[in-house]
């Protein structure tokens, strides 16, 4: 009896851990093939799928895919491909799970029309025993349906020519002075990505002025460009890295390594070992990066750090200098003067000094500097006078016109320069790098250690946006000399002075409309009256990079002794609290962040003889670009016109005598604000409108400022981390450190609901904090997750969090995390105890099986994840018992003991069987001797009660009854023992 009693505590006490250890999630054996396309674009396909694992593994692995496609309205033109496999951790015990990847830039098979409908589905294949291939299975059910335009661009180029007034007066002692405006206007739109290979060469400057500091960032900056490109390169993408200090050292050029992922590797790997020292020479870099742009067609982009001005040139010019002997150790000049063109090298000194070195015909290695002496050999002491002057700031123009050159170069074979003055105003010249690129058709923009790695990650996201590139040619030779252009960065010379050009570079955003126009303007002079035709030539590349048919438009304006007034100036803006072209709008609420002051600056021209008149009502009248309002301040005016918006200033009730030609300036000044994230926005021409009491009423077309207004969207998270929506709709995310910001999270527009839209503003959902909502300049607002979305449901439906389910639950993730790269992990509580953190991966589902207290948490990381990422949902799972009928019951114990005096209920005592029969009521209780034990019925549940020391056999009957109709039955023997408390337990007495 002992030993019985043993057994049955063992095994209650088993079952009692059994319901309290924790249960792992998802322990569902799978036991059939599953797949599924999860992402499909013009770009790539993706999909995943499982087979059972069980066994040993024999005709149950996929060892690659291949993926079907059919254009949906036509019939035989399918086209396959093949997709290596790549196993993944399993979601489910007894599963194995693959997962492919295939490009499919230029595979999508040809199709009639503007829009084609693909229809999509993939074979699994296995390698069975004997080596043999064989289709596994195929999924989806249904074919996935992908829609595609075919005609990815529509973009495409037109310009024109004017001049800001018709007519320029020249004054008897002087020339006039004119402005011809050259305005590129975008046409079409790119409506799905264009990705043509590219060619980029990073030029990264490592002269002495690098401190460890400066250095470590540039490093994190190149690498956060390295790790860009390898997320969005072209297998024919090209790239090369070119150090340099006073000249290019550890360069790795194009093709170095097999493959574009490994020349980016050692792009990182040699970057990363760099040290600093020496001078500053950009031409010597610059120059052998031209070198490298070989193909014609490529998309051509140059990246350049550099921290310092330029200090160092080499070139093969004529030098004069006085000839040196040696006898012994003592030098001497010999009386003679050698004129001979040499390699010299040109260089500028921290103290103020500059000098020009190079060897002599004699193989005597000479110094000459500005302050006029002659080093022979590295000597401390100069030999004597070089007798060729020369000065620093004639020096420092030569380094810097060579530069220009170099960017003319580039801006001629469509090289696009965009550079990054990583500095103080004090430590890079700010002008002279806005010039160098935007002769070649790039930008400048100023870096410090906090925003070195976002400025490279814009410029290189600018070498993957699609755009057209080219150059406008305006001939002078047809002129005689009368006509003079002045350079100033976009528009530049030949050396011939003959042809003026302009490089440009005009970025397309997918999904959007065309840029807006962009006016260049072009100082021109004239030594003489008369009548002037110009003419322009346009050629450029289109987003594939493939030239497209010049385009010749001309203009004609006259000079005479005589014109009437008018007004000249200069507009300028200035950001408020930031840079104007990095504009900060934070959240949803514009205020100085997003906020520029435009300064006019006038000045009343014009040569009348001795004419007499005055000049009155004059305006100022602002075409305001989309996205850009005036802050109402009371003197401004804002008006809508055939569908433009423009704003008007007044120079109210002052007129101005023809005596104050030449003389009087005027100025005006208000502030205007983005509203939604933009890039490269310039401000149109401004047009001055006034009364002259000769001519009437007259128009003056002022020069657009050369500033360029850029804005985005940011939203903080604690502690150190902000969300950013730029100009093409993509939201990412950054870490703030005291050294740098860096990119640790992007989501691209069109995926998870983005929009292919400027940002407007960004906040989250007051009541979800998982939840970002993004609104965009069309003003509508699209959910986006920041954690996992989740939900439970049952073969009922959908519950909520908390509820009561009695049917086997499943927790789904129903919306994943916006941003590249999310992983998710999953953890499960059941009754109070807690499993390992487990990989989460499709189709992110989470099912139990045993009944219990469940708390379901799943947490992502990666992509634009908001704090730790973790979405909990709750619910109780009590199984639903089933109308099984009664087959019989036992007590579980043949025999129970009693104390006198003690009362025991009936019906936990029994068994039944089986456990889940739907009726365990039972009918009826007899005691064969109740003066010992008394069967009692207390409102429905039955007692025994023991009066008295003896033994009784208990009957119990359940309400039920068998198939046939049988009675029910249980009996046990009950002994009562005496109440005190003995040193056995009295069953002996019986």
């Amino acid at each position: 009896m002992k030993r019985w009693r043993g057994w049955l505590l063992w095994g209650m006490l088993f079952w009692l851990m059994a319901s309290l250890w924790p249960m792992k999630a998802g322990v569902v054996y799978a036991d059939q093939t599953e797949g599924a396309i999860t992402f499909v674009s013009d770009e790539k396909i993706e999909g995943w799928a499982t087979a059972p694992g069980s066994g040993n593994g024999q005709g149950n692995s996929i060892r690659y895919f291949m993926i079907r496609i059919q254009p949906k309205e036509q019939s035989g033109t399918a086209v396959s491909y093949r997709a290596e496999a790549v196993e993944t951790p399993a979601d489910r015990n007894g599963e194995k799970k693959y997962t492919f990847s295939l490009d499919m830039r230029e595979k999508w098979p040809s199709a009639p029309g503007t829009r084609a409908t693909y229809q999509i589905t993939v074979d699994a294949y296995r390698v069975l025993g004997n080596g043999k291939e064989d289709v596994y299975f195929s999924f989806p059910q249904t074919p996935y349906q992908y829609t595609r335009q075919m005609e990815a661009s529509t973009a495409k180029l037109d310009f024109s020519l004017s001049f800001s007034q018709p007519e320029y007066a020249k004054p008897p002692n002087g020339n006039a002075e004119g402005r011809l405006d050259v305005t590129l206007i975008p046409q079409g739109a790119v409506s799905s990505p264009v990705r043509p290979p590219i060619d980029v060469v990073f030029v990264f400057d490592v002269s002495g002025s690098m401190t460890w500091e400066k250095l470590s960032s540039a490093k994190t900056a190149l690498r956060s460009a390295v790790d860009y490109f390898k997320a969005h390169s072209h297998p024919n993408d090209r790239f090369a890295l070119i150090p340099f200090s006073d000249s290019v050292r550890d360069i790795v050029p194009f093709g170095d390594q097999p493959n574009v992922a490994a020349q980016l590797e050692k792009i990182r790997t040699v970057g990363d070992s760099l040290t600093a020292g020496g001078g500053t020479n950009y031409s010597a870099a610059l120059s052998l990066a031209q070198s490298y742009f070989n193909d014609p067609v490529r998309k051509k982009y140059v990246i350049f750090l550099t921290d310092g001005m330029p200090t160092t040139l080499n070139a093969t010019e004529t030098i004069t200098y006085r000839e040196v002997e040696r006898i012994l150790w003592f030098y001497y000049y010999t009386g003679e003067k050698i004129t001979a063109p040499l390699p010299l090298t040109y260089e500028l000194y921290t103290n103020g000094t500059a000098g020009i070195r190079f060897t002599d015909k004699r193989g005597f290695s000479r110094l000459f500097t500005s302050d006029g002496w002659d080093y022979v050999n590295g000597a401390d002491i100069p030999l004597g006078r070089s007798d060729y002057p020369f000065s620093y700031s004639s020096i420092e123009k030569k380094i810097r016109d060579h530069a220009i050159n170099v960017a003319k170069a580039l801006g001629m074979n469509n090289i696009t320069l965009y550079s990054i003055g990583f500095g103080s105003n004090d430590e890079v010249d700010m002008s002279f790098l806005q010039t160098l690129s935007a002769t070649a058709g790039g930008e400048a923009r100023q870096g410090t250690a906090q925003n070195l790695t976002a400025l490279f990650q814009q410029f290189s996201q600018l070498a993957t946006t699609p755009a057209i590139t080219g150059t406008i040619r305006i001939p002078l030779s047809s002129f005689g000399g009368n006509v003079a252009v002045a350079e100033n960065g976009q528009v530049w010379l030949d050396e011939t002075k003959q042809n003026v050009y302009i490089s440009f570079s005009i970025p397309y955003q997918i999904g959007q409309g065309a840029p807006p126009p962009v006016t260049i303007p072009v100082p021109v002079s004239f030594k003489a009256e008369g009548t002037y035709t110009f003419e322009a030539e346009l050629t450029y590349r289109n987003v594939y990079g493939q030239p497209q048919p010049p385009v010749t438009k001309k203009v004609t304006v006259t000079v005479k002794g005589e014109a009437p007034p008018s007004f000249t100036g200069t507009v300028t803006l200035q950001g408020v609290t930031n840079d104007v072209a990095s504009l900060i709008k934070f959240g949803a609420a514009n205020g100085d962040g997003n906020r520029f002051r435009a300064a006019y600056s006038l000045s009343l021209v014009g040569y009348v003889g001795n004419a007499s008149g005055t000049i009155s009502n004059v305006s100022i009248i602002q075409e305001l670009p989309d996205g850009i309002s005036v802050v109402p301040d009371g003197k401004v005016t804002v008006y809508t016109d055939q569908g433009k918006r423009y704003a008007k200033w007044t120079f109210a009730n002052q007129t101005f005598d023809y005596s104050q030609l030449n003389k009087l300036t005027l100025s005006a000044q208000w502030v205007m604000q983005a509203d939604f994230a933009m890039n490269n926005v310039s401000l149109p021409p401004a047009v001055v409108t006034f009364t002259d009491s000769r001519y009437g009423a007259q128009t003056s077309t002022l020069a657009p400022p050369r500033e360029r207004i850029g804005m985005t969207v940011r939203l903080h998270d604690f502690p150190n981390f902000y969300y950013e929506g730029n100009a093409n709709g993509a939201i990412r995310k950054y870490q703030v450190s005291a050294a740098s910001q860096d990119e640790v999270g992007s989501a691209e527009p069109n995926s998870y609901g983005l929009l292919p839209l400027a940002v407007k503003a960004l906040q989250y959902d007051p009541n979800d904090d998982g939840v970002l909502l993004v609104t965009y300049r069309n003003d509508e607002t699209v959910r986006i997750y920041l954690k996992p979305r989740l939900s439970i449901t049952a073969s009922n439906g959908e519950v909520e969090s908390g509820a009561t389910v009695t049917e086997a639950p499943t927790v789904r993730v129903t919306g994943l995390v916006a941003g590249e790269r999310v992983t998710y992990e999953y953890e499960i509580a059941r009754n109070g105890s807690s499993s390992d953190w487990q990989l989460l991966g499709p189709p992110y589902a989470i099912s139990v099986s045993d009944d219990g207290e469940y708390t379901v948490a799943v947490r992502s990381s990666g992509g634009l994840t908001r704090g730790d990422g973790t979405t909990i949902v709750s619910f109780r799972y009590m199984k639903l018992i089933r109308n099984v009928p009664l087959e019989g019951m036992a007590f579980s114990s043949p025999v129970l003991y009693m104390k006198v005096g003690e009362r025991l209920e009936v019906a936990p005592q029994l068994r039944f069987i089986p456990e889940n029969e739907a009726d365990k009521t039972i009918a009826d209780v007899q005691s064969s001797a109740p003066a010992y034990v008394e069967a009692v019925n207390e409102n429905g549940t039955w007692v025994l009660i023991a009066n008295d020391v003896g033994y009784a056999t208990v009957t119990a009957t359940a309400k039920a009854r068998t198939s046939d109709h049988k009675a029910i039955q249980a009996a046990v023997t009950v002994i009562v023992q005496e109440a005190a408390d003995r040193s056995d337990d009295g069953r002996n007495r019986w």
